[in-house]
């Protein structure tokens, strides 16, 4: 019998790229051996040798497409901090995936795999065009940095808000309601007060048509899930999602998630490497994970909007260009 194929798609620039291949190597290690992974990633800005190297890290049974997806569309667009024009790549998914393709697994560059993807590959979405956990920071659309403009879009401050970091997506869904364009005119509409880019617009088109993936899908250590990760049953953690600032290929924390970052990152082309340690990255892992931190999530919230008020802009054609090597362009895959 032919080995099924679970289809991830996903996404890397020049510094997600030992993070995308510890990502794809803790899927594969841990998929059942009935299933294979067809993975389209989009090189947003890889050098040569990290595709060559990510490449290196996966084996045998993952098939790996490149893509660069045509950003036109992205002009004006609000970007803010240090995103890049590429955290839009994931709202024309259904572009760049193969016509043919049903169904997709989303997956941020900053996420573990611990449990078998078959299983969520295998979920009924019950008709909804997308299944992704709520997420544990903004739970609400009414939240602080959900959805701003909420009412205008016939939404009730307690409806729930998701993660986008991973999703079950429907493309059949996605391509009939025309998510991407919904998406785009959103950010448009409303691009002077939009916090979280392309998770945000997906919140205010797709309200109330996602279905509500169990937290183990998307669990995160520093965002109000708490330090301990769930290890038994159907509670066991089965994506481990590094949201905050504490990244395990930044600095160099501690504790069971730590572990097993450098775990399965020894098992890719980067095998050995280690953030170099340092004071500084010393005090903020303590902070992260200290249960002291509730009470100055005040003023990190407060420092988050000083940070976009003060670094707001919009989209240029600066921020469409490619840094890709015209040699490597790939196609769209049929």
């Amino acid at each position: 019998m032919d080995a099924e194929q679970v289809v991830i798609g996903c996404a890397a620039d020049g510094g997600y790229a030992l993070p995308l291949a510890v990502m794809l190597r803790s899927a594969v290690s841990r998929l059942g051996s009935r299933h294979t992974l067809a993975v389209y990633a989009v090189d947003a800005g890889l050098a040569r040798d990290d595709r060559q190297r990510i490449e290196r890290s996966l084996g045998e049974r993952v098939e790996l497409h490149w893509v660069a997806p045509e950003r036109a569309t992205f002009a004006g667009l609000p970007l803010w901090g240090r995103m890049p024009i590429a955290t839009y790549d994931k709202l024309a998914i259904a572009r760049w995936m193969p016509e043919t393709g049903r169904r997709v697994i989303w997956l941020d560059a900053d996420l573990l795999v611990l449990g078998d993807l078959a299983e969520l590959w295998q979920l009924d979405l019950g008709g909804a065009i997308l299944g992704a956990t709520q997420d544990a920071r903004v739970p609400t659309v009414g939240s602080r940095f959900g959805i701003g403009a909420y009412t205008s879009c016939g939404l009730g401050a307690a409806d729930k808000y998701f993660n986008a970091g991973v999703m079950l997506i429907d493309l059949e869904g996605w391509r009939t309601e025309d998510v991407e364009g919904r998406a785009l005119a959103y950010l448009r509409r409303h691009r002077e007060h939009v916090y979280f880019w392309d998770q945000e617009a997906l919140n205010a088109v797709l309200a109330r048509r996602w279905t509500e993936l169990a937290p183990c899908w998307n669990w995160s250590p520093t965002a109000g899930h708490g330090a301990g990760l769930p290890a038994a049953g159907a509670d066991a953690t089965r994506i481990l999602h590094f949201s905050g600032n504490l990244k395990p290929w930044r600095y160099a924390g501690r504790g069971e998630s730590h572990d097993l970052y450098y775990r399965d990152l020894d098992r890719t082309a980067w095998a050995g490497w280690r953030p170099t340690a340092s004071w500084w990255a010393s005090g903020i892992g303590r902070y992260e994970a200290s249960p002291l931190r509730r009470f100055a999530l005040p003023l990190e919230r407060w420092g988050l909007s000083l940070l976009r008020a003060a670094t707001l802009r919009y989209a240029s054609a600066a921020d469409l260009g490619t840094t890709h090597d015209p040699a490597n362009q790939p196609a769209r895959p049929s």
